[in-house]
């Protein structure tokens, strides 16, 4: 899928409503075509829920093309089992979600869930899962995932939680000497998280918060928004955006009414993914942002993984595609330390023993509730030589916590983050 296609898929469709086709992936079953029969002995069976249509519909393509890229280059093997992966679109809504889990155990009989993708979809699946005794290799970023609610059963491979993302973005905006600041994030459980990250480590680093704006998820203009930031007299903004067109209509908007140039700015990992960079163009020059992913990290492993992904896809990784390729990763590391086949709590805590620095992820390691320790980055959008833009890194944040300096006790003890809890 070339990049005009994909920003397309991503941006337009969340505007017109338009139904996405996704062609089935050449490491499994399609989507739409579950099989009756048991997984043999020597296959191993992975389901896949991802949102393949409706607004996130280029996200599952994306989740689709890192998945398949890294069985591809492992001739769809793991140890002594052929990996047979059966895909069901989740079409971006909690509800199919549920359904299609079911047909993945019922129909399928998968050995192991690998997503979904939105927080809304996480918890309703993971509940399920957890009931079937299936292990889950979550995708979502829905924080209680592996807090309040974790479970044996699940364990977030690939990606963080919401907040754990924005902590260092609060760190860093204390540490530049700012002491205060506004937010605007989306009105749902991602962006509180987002937003309640970056507060609890500003506040916690001695700064105020003065305003925070949240605008609903379905939201096609956000200028009253941004006039509303452009009028305030902070020293940095904080952005949790969602990462469809919330996120390019926030930049469009914000250069228009001089807010990028006016007041330093802090995006999450959303505002300044792939997706959103080849829609906004030159608009995201300079923008700085917080991720577990960097596309322009010079890292070696990553910058061959980034070339390898470019020469076959015809666009950069987004984080999507990299959750996806690392969990492929630790999902194949998992079932070559088991000498039978592995699943449900074993399976789940062979993917906690993985060397997190034999994968992509490159370091870190796997907490009690089954969520990734590991580097975060603060970054910067610069273009290559050849024009593209992409996220280069400004500073490496080790080993970030899901808790981050906070004791994990006291921390689960408090409420989930939501408009009305922001600071631990």
């Amino acid at each position: 899928m070339n990049t005009t296609t994909r920003v397309t898929a991503g941006i337009t469709a969340a505007l017109a409503a338009v139904t996405l086709t996704a062609c089935a992936p050449s490491s499994g079953l399609a989507g739409g075509d579950p099989t009756n029969s048991a997984s043999s002995e020597s296959t191993y069976r992975v389901g896949v829920l991802a949102p393949m249509t409706s607004w996130a519909g280029a996200i599952g393509v994306d989740m689709q093309q890192g998945w398949d890229m890294y069985w591809s280059e492992n001739d769809n093997t793991a140890g002594d089992y052929a990996i047979e992966t059966v895909w069901q679109d989740t079409a971006s809504d909690p509800d199919t979600a549920l359904s299609k889990a079911r047909l993945l155990v019922e129909e399928s009989s998968v050995d192991v869930v690998v997503g979904p993708l939105l927080a809304s979809e996480g918890l309703v699946v993971a509940d399920y899962l957890d009931q079937e005794g299936v292990a889950n290799l979550a995708q979502t970023a829905a924080d209680d995932l592996t807090q309040r609610l974790a479970s044996p059963l699940v364990v977030r491979a690939g990606s963080y939680t919401g907040s754990q993302m924005t902590y260092p973005a609060g760190a860093w905006a204390a540490s530049e000497g700012y002491s205060t600041a506004a937010t605007l994030c989306v009105d749902y459980a991602f962006g509180w998280e987002s937003c309640g990250g970056f507060v609890s480590a500003f506040t916690a680093a001695g700064g105020t918060v003065s305003t925070q704006l949240w605008y609903p998820g379905d939201a096609s203009d956000l200028s009253s928004y941004v006039s509303q930031l452009a009028s305030l007299d902070v020293d940095v903004i904080f952005i949790g955006s969602a990462g469809g067109t919330d996120s390019s209509n926030f930049l469009r908007s914000a250069a228009d009414f001089g807010l990028l140039s006016k007041t330093p700015i802090i995006n999450n990992c959303c505002t300044t993914d792939q997706a959103i960079l080849q829609d906004v163009g030159d608009i995201a020059l300079g923008q700085l942002s917080v991720s577990n992913w960097a596309e322009g990290n010079d890292d070696p492993v990553v910058a061959e993984f980034v070339a390898d992904y470019e020469e076959a896809y015809g666009v950069l990784p987004s984080s999507y595609a990299y959750g996806m390729y690392a969990t492929a990763q630790m999902l194949a590391q998992a079932i070559e330390s088991s000498t039978t086949k592995i699943t449900g709590e074993d399976l789940v805590s062979a993917v906690k023993a993985v060397d997190l620095s034999s994968t992509i992820i490159g370091g870190g390691s796997l907490d009690e509730y089954g969520n990734i320790v590991g580097p975060v980055f603060l970054r910067k959008v610069v273009a290559r030589e050849d024009g593209t833009l992409w996220n280069t890194v400004v500073e490496t944040y080790d080993d970030v916590s899901q808790f981050w300096d906070f004791d994990p006790e006291a921390f689960l003890a408090n409420p989930s983050f939501s408009q009305e809890f922001q600071a631990q």
